[in-house]
C-alpha cells in the first residue's frame, strides 16, 4: 500500500532552530532504521524549507508502521495529512469496475 504524508509546521516550531535541532538530527539520522524495523519503504522523502513542509511518498502493509514512523517526536511539531493513494491505472481500473457494476 501507497502512501503520501505532508507534515507541516509554523516557523516558531521550525526543527532548524537551536531548541528543535537536537531532537530533529537524531530523529532524521534514525529515519531509514526506523522504517526497516516498522515494515515501511521510502520511497521519498523531500522538505521545502521555504514552507516548512515535509513531504513523504512510503509503502507499507498497514497504517500502522506509517503512523509510528511519522508519530512523535516529528508529529510533535508539526500537523500531518496523510493518505493512501493508489496508482493513475489502478484507478481507472477502478472507476471501470464500478461502471460495469453500475455503481
Amino acid at each position: 500500500m501507497k502512501f503520501v504524508a505532508t507534515l507541516t509546521h509554523p516557523p516558531e516550531h521550525c526543527l532548524a532552530r537551536d531548541g528543535y535541532r537536537k531532537e530533529y538530527d537524531s530523529w532524521v539520522g534514525n529515519l531509514e532504521k526506523s522504517a526497516k524495523k516498522l515494515g515501511v519503504k521510502i520511497d521519498g522523502a523531500f522538505v521545502s524549507p521555504n514552507e516548512h513542509t515535509f513531504y513523504f511518498v512510503l509503502e507499507s502493509d498497514s497504517m500502522d508502521g506509517v503512523t509510528q514512523l511519522l508519530g512523535p517526536p516529528i508529529l510533535t511539531h508539526n500537523s500531518g495529512r496523510i493518505s493512501a493513494v493508489i496508482t493513475l491505472d489502478g484507478g481507472s481500473n477502478l472507476l471501470k469496475k464500478f461502471t460495469e457494476e453500475g455503481r
